[in-house]
């Protein structure tokens, strides 16, 4: 995945605060997503703002040209 991707994935596995245990019978809690669900979600999500055109870019920080 690309930075953008990245982050965004980031960004959706830390919206569902609570991660299963091994123990934890209620592991499918609607606070939890797999990784190829959160990975599906992200590609979705950039796939429709490309589609709508759509570009993330990377800000240039101070001094940058």
């Amino acid at each position: 995945m690309s930075d953008t991707a990245d982050i965004i994935a980031a960004a959706i596995r830390s919206a569902f605060v609570s991660y299963p245990k091994e123990d934890d019978a209620d592991w499918r809690s609607p606070n939890w997503i797999k990784p190829e669900e959160c990975a599906h979600l992200t590609m979705t999500i950039m796939q429709h703002l490309k589609a709508n055109g759509f570009e993330i870019v990377r800000k240039a920080s101070k001094g940058e040209s």
